[in-house]
């Protein structure tokens, strides 16, 4: 069998190199541990296309397009895997892992129900707590993680997976104690202490939030996420505005579930926002430059296209921008904090829109004038906030959602001094937070010539 191979990394010179069919094979696996997924799925294909029987290399094809995330691609191979070899445990468990990323939950548990027949582990317990959990059956998720636990006292992702279901009952004490423990089990860059943290908040627990977020600042102590969360969970050292490494390190890390996690809570701000400004403008006909402030994934573009004659958009996440830049209706995504961005285009903008950007600033005053230093005149400018109720004190407050809620009379206050006319401030329900409403409002202004 001919394998085309390199002769070095700094100068890569394809050779071909004849290797028996085991050979091959090792050389594919080595590829494969070493991270060069597109050399080794040829060997792997290679070896197939003349021994479709051989199954461990039908095993590896199916972990490697798991990796690439064909999903679909590697349930296809790993029910081949166990259709030919029903008597491989692992087998199974990859199937089940499969299948949860599918969001085929009792599909999973039953995939990892019979990895435990043919040999009980401690991953494949944890793994089937998790898919328990996700199906809602919590008690039975915390029997698999205590089972694993049995077999396996320091097994960190069981610990991870029985935090998780204790929190989703509202023991939250005992939750806390575990969610510490994973902390402490788990290398960090398998944790997922964000989770915690936030069902915590959604159970109503700010201060038990805090005792996560303590707990994670002793092993991170520069995450900038620990750091503005903690002083929204506290109330104490609340910064005027979210740092731009906060928001890039959210973003980046949220980018890929973004749009189905906001579905999911009735997320409405682009489109409110949007429908705002049609009540300000006259009918599209891509008559007007238009900035997209926090564009994010592009919820709004295809709202504004339209009206769109140029529609550039800036963000801090490039993972989401990435997102972005796939819908083909901006002219130009930049990654830059967005009143730098406006600084730099003097009366650049027929209309600037923004849709739950500012939550992330407590003092709106730079913002604003940012927004009228790049408006041209009788620009048109539309945004949303989240509201505080008219009884709460002060201009502005940092939620322990890691947002910040404003005053009515505040943002008409910030937007008049710095020369902008308010047209609408219209209370709207942005999205669904923990079961209720979030309030907020959506603002149109123009600038005053």
């Amino acid at each position: 069998m001919s394998v085309q191979t390199e002769t070095a990394m700094d100068a890569p010179q394809p050779r071909q190199v004849t290797m028996t069919l085991d050979e091959a094979l090792a050389y594919g696996v080595k590829r494969h541990q070493a991270g060069d997924l597109d050399q080794a799925e040829t060997i792997y294909e290679l070896v197939l296309s003349r021994h479709p029987e051989r199954v461990e290399v039908v095993n590896f094809l199916g972990i490697l397009k798991h990796q690439r995330g064909d999903l679909e691609g590697a349930l296809a191979l790993m029910r081949r895997v166990v259709e030919c070899s029903p008597e491989a445990d692992g087998a199974w468990n990859n199937l089940g892992n499969v299948l949860l990323e599918l969001d085929r939950d009792e599909e999973a548990s039953e995939a990892f129900t019979r990895s435990i027949e043919l040999v009980e582990t401690p991953q494949v317990w944890a793994n089937l707590a998790r898919a328990w959990r996700r199906r809602g059956a919590l008690d039975r998720s915390e029997r698999a993680c205590r089972r694993a636990l049995e077999m396996d006292a320091g097994h960190g992702p069981a610990t991870h997976n029985l935090a998780l279901a204790l929190l989703a009952q509202r023991r939250i004490d005992d939750g806390v104690a575990a969610a510490q423990e994973a902390m402490q089990r788990l290398p960090l860059h398998e944790q997922r202490n964000s989770i915690y943290v936030r069902m915590l908040l959604a159970a109503g627990e700010p201060a038990q939030a805090a005792v996560i977020l303590r707990a994670w600042q002793a092993l991170e102590p520069d995450n900038p996420y620990i750091d503005h969360q903690l002083a929204a969970c506290t109330g104490q050292a609340a910064p005027e505005r979210a740092s731009d490494a906060y928001v890039e390190t959210v973003f980046d890390s949220f980018a890929d579930s973004f749009e189905t996690t906001l579905a999911r809570l009735g997320y409405c701000a682009p489109e409110r926002v949007v429908a705002a400004l049609a009540q300000a403008l006259p009918p599209p006909a891509r008559q007007f430059d238009i900035a997209d402030l926090g564009c994010g994934t592009g919820l709004c573009g295809p709202l504004l296209q339209p009206w769109a004659r140029r529609l550039v958009g800036c963000d801090l996440s490039a993972a989401m921008m990435a997102r972005a830049r796939g819908l083909g209706v901006y002219d130009d995504l930049q990654k830059v904090e967005l009143t730098a961005f406006l600084d730099a285009h003097p009366e650049g903008f027929d209309v600037i829109l923004s849709a739950d950007t500012f939550v992330y600033f407590g003092d709106l005053q730079q913002a604003a004038r940012s927004m009228r230093h790049a408006l041209r005149a009788s620009g048109h400018v539309a945004f949303s906030l989240e509201a505080m109720a008219a009884t709460e004190p002060g201009d502005h407050v940092l939620r322990a959602t890691g947002r910040y809620a404003h005053a009515r009379d505040y943002v008409r206050r910030v937007l008049d001094e710095a020369g902008l006319r308010i047209h609408t401030i219209v209370g709207a329900t942005l999205r669904q937070e923990a079961l209720a409403p979030v309030a907020g409002w959506v603002v149109t202004a123009s600038r005053i010539a």
